[in-house]
């Protein structure tokens, strides 16, 4: 099986052609351009240096959040866009989950968290590659204190391991008591990580399936137009809005909706 995985919901812009279960290729920048103006120019050099024809791909995959609201809808809009013109599915990958992928055989409660500022952060929490605990936008204390709840009832005695920009907000509340730890390196959001939790997602959703009814099933679990962000928190245009007394009917173009958490 052959995908396509990129992620644009953080600073970094990434993409990565991935083929049984291991990466061909990747394409990782972040060198503060914009999304817009290096993403669509970067998957075109990753597919034509490896001379892959879009045609030739079974997946797409992309990050849909959380994280910037405008890096997640250039990825999930040009994905998008991609996979109903070639008419292949689309499959949406956290960006926590990705973050966290490389540590899934870890015997440790993996908390990946992104600083989206105000001692706030988007978090969840994984066991075993599995998660545990649900994604919130929420302050980095109440992220916390659920967390050392979690781990002190469902997994006594073992350690959480924090990683993420939003980690060290988490730090700094820290006791010893905690067995709280940061682990350096796991801070970015990997294509190949993006691709590798694809690929599981297709493999489960598929497990059932005749291998000639496979690209059927997943066309029909993960259609190009079903492919949307995942938002935690409201918009600055939302926060503008509610702080102004607006109704949000108002704004005349609302393209997403959000969670509000």
């Amino acid at each position: 099986m052959k995908i396509l995985a990129c992620d644009t919901s953080n600073r970094a812009c990434s993409s990565c052609l991935w083929a049984d279960g291991k990466p061909i290729d990747i394409r990782f920048r972040n060198d503060g351009l914009t999304h817009s103006q290096t993403f669509m120019p970067q998957v075109h050099d990753l597919m034509e240096s490896n001379s892959c024809k879009y045609e030739d791909l079974d997946v797409l995959a992309c990050t849909v959040g959380p994280g910037s609201f405008t890096g997640i809808r250039i990825g999930v809009s040009s994905v998008k866009t991609m996979a109903m013109v070639l008419e292949k599915p689309a499959v949406p990958v956290s960006s926590l989950e990705a973050m966290a992928w490389p540590l899934r055989d870890e015997d440790v409660l993996v908390v990946p968290l992104i600083d989206c500022r105000n001692h706030r952060a988007w978090a969840a929490a994984y066991y075993r590659g599995e998660k545990v605990l649900p994604e919130v936008a929420s302050d980095v204390s109440e992220i916390r204190k659920n967390c050392l709840s979690y781990r002190d009832e469902k997994l006594p005695g073992k350690k959480i391991l924090l990683i993420g920009t939003g980690a060290k907000l988490f730090m700094e509340e820290v006791t010893p008591e905690d067995l709280v730890k940061y682990a350096e390196g796991f801070d970015e959001i990997l294509p190949e990580n993006v691709a590798a939790v694809s690929e599981k997602t297709v493999s489960e959703i598929t497990a059932d399936a005749r291998p000639e009814e496979a690209s059927k099933v997943l066309l029909q679990k993960f259609p190009a137009a079903a492919l949307m962000p995942v938002y935690l928190s409201k918009t600055q245009a939302e926060r503008t809005a509610a702080e102004q007394g607006k109704d949000m009917k108002e704004i005349p173009i609302r393209y997403y909706s959000t969670n509000d958490q």
